[in-house]
């Protein structure tokens, strides 16, 4: 939990995709996917049967703000969004698995570590995204809804590129 909470690039990511208008089923659909997708590359990255490099996986995150952003920008209408979500969130459960990683935990505890970590993301996205569905719809409610989506989108996407350009070049 707090590693979504403290880790605003998933956040920023989390909210260039649900910013977008979209119906309640595409949301639905769009963060079923980005659970599965981080779920698996978790297990594998954690388990060893994957391993790719910070070095790629960070910037390739950053990039995963910054696409997701100009998506926002250009297209009017998201559709189909599920698909792009799901291939991100293979990635963004590769860094996820980075801090589990990190904390060199026995063997014997991997299953229940594995899993309580994916289920404390799991309640945060969950959490976060039912607070901000509702505050969503009202917005888009609103005749300028689609100028507070370019807005955000622009932030998200700046703030995306200097992470991006932090985690290549330094």
């Amino acid at each position: 939990m707090n590693h979504i909470l403290s880790g605003y690039d998933h956040l920023l990511f989390l909210f260039s995709l649900v910013v977008a208008r979209q119906t309640f089923k595409q949301y639905t659909g769009m963060i079923t996917a980005f659970t599965i997708a981080h779920s698996i590359t978790l297990s594998l990255t954690v388990l060893g049967i994957i391993d790719v490099s910070p070095r790629i996986v960070e910037p390739a995150i950053a990039l995963s703000i910054c696409f997701v952003a100009i998506d926002n920008i250009i297209r009017k209408q998201v559709s189909h969004r599920w698909v792009l979500t799901f291939f991100f969130g293979l990635i963004h459960g590769m860094g996820f698995a980075d801090i589990l990683k990190g904390m060199n935990l026995p063997k014997s505890q991997l299953a229940v570590d594995l899993l309580s970590f994916n289920l404390g993301i799991e309640v945060v996205q969950i959490t976060l995204v039912g607070v901000a569905l509702p505050l969503l719809m009202m917005m888009h409610k609103w005749k300028f809804s689609r100028n507070a989506v370019i807005a955000g989108s622009v932030l998200a996407f700046v703030l995306g590129g200097i992470w991006l350009s932090q985690r290549v070049f330094f």
